[in-house]
């Protein structure tokens, strides 16, 4: 299956100016200190993920990594959470108007930083981004890649211009930089890239201003929650977007589900957080989970 290892990364932040620290082999305590990972891998035909662990390798180790992309929406996740992504992605892109928006970032969240690494690539139709902003990379040997296809978002083409660089680099993970505020069809555009790119070459996560979300296919799952998001209730949702589940069951919810239908117009288990630090879920269709992973005023 698949692995996303998140190396000197704590995902326990308060504040934008969080005291955890990013070096590789240095580790927040509150996940051990045997470290961790993002990860999908089967276990007696379970998908276990534990999405808010450390590891103390780099991500190149053992041949594993990410993609880091970055969409056109203000970046509002932590800077140092950000950075750390960013810099330890083996492949990085920006699509179209995102390219601005990772400019910005820069300048604004980052303070010019010289040690920011260029992107790999910059993709879309290069109807959104600025002549100032593509005239700063293009001079800096930033490689452009043209695709002009409307049948397809931006975002859904830059996962396919990826896939070959994400199959010959043996990365199984892309980690989309996000937001989930303002245009609700463009958030729902980019939850159908979920969908329409979910197959077997990788495991796409999309990364908010106070959320991770990824699909959890057919099947049983266990995922890892850490005690701190127990103690405090942080939320947790299972969305059957865009078609029936008719048979979910869960363990470790506080509002579990057993055999239940869930579906839009019927059950939908929105604004769920823990009993446990193990939940287990089986599905017979794929689901939509979603959860808090930063804080701010606004969850």
């Amino acid at each position: 299956m698949c692995s996303m290892r998140l190396s000197g990364i704590s995902w326990h932040s308060r504040r934008k100016t969080s005291c955890c620290t990013f070096s590789l082999g240095m580790l927040d305590n509150f996940c051990g200190t045997n470290g961790g990972s993002i990860t999908e891998q089967p276990i007696q035909n379970v998908c276990h993920w534990d999405p808010t662990a450390i590891l103390s390798e780099p991500y190149l180790a053992a041949g594993q990594g990410h993609g880091c992309l970055v969409l056109n929406r203000n970046i509002k996740s932590p800077s140092h959470v950000v950075k750390a992504l960013w810099q330890n992605a083996s492949v990085r892109c920006c699509v179209d108007g995102g390219t601005n928006k990772w400019l910005n970032f820069i300048r604004n969240e980052l303070q010019n930083d010289c040690s920011i690494k260029l992107p790999d690539l910059i993709t879309g139709d290069f109807d959104s981004i600025s002549q100032e902003t593509e005239e700063y990379f293009s001079s800096r040997g930033v490689k452009r890649i043209h695709t002009p296809d409307q049948n397809n978002t931006d975002f859904t083409k830059a996962v396919d211009v990826l896939k070959p660089i994400i199959r010959e680099k043996k990365l199984r993970d892309i980690i989309v930089l996000h937001d989930t505020s303002g245009r609700f069809d463009q958030i729902m555009s980019n939850i159908n890239t979920l969908f329409t790119r979910n197959d077997d070459f990788c495991n796409i996560y999309l990364l908010g201003s106070c959320s991770l979300t990824w699909l959890l296919r057919p099947g049983k799952h266990s995922i890892v929650i850490p005690p701190h998001l127990v103690e405090e209730q942080r939320w947790c949702s299972l969305l059957p977007i865009g078609h029936e589940a008719t048979n979910v069951t869960t363990k470790g919810l506080k509002w579990n589900l057993k055999n239940s239908p869930s579906y839009f117009g019927g059950l939908v288990s929105t604004s769920n957080t823990y009993a446990s630090t193990h939940i287990e879920i089986e599905t017979n269709s794929t689901l939509v989970w979603s959860m808090g992973v930063f804080y701010f005023g606004d969850d």
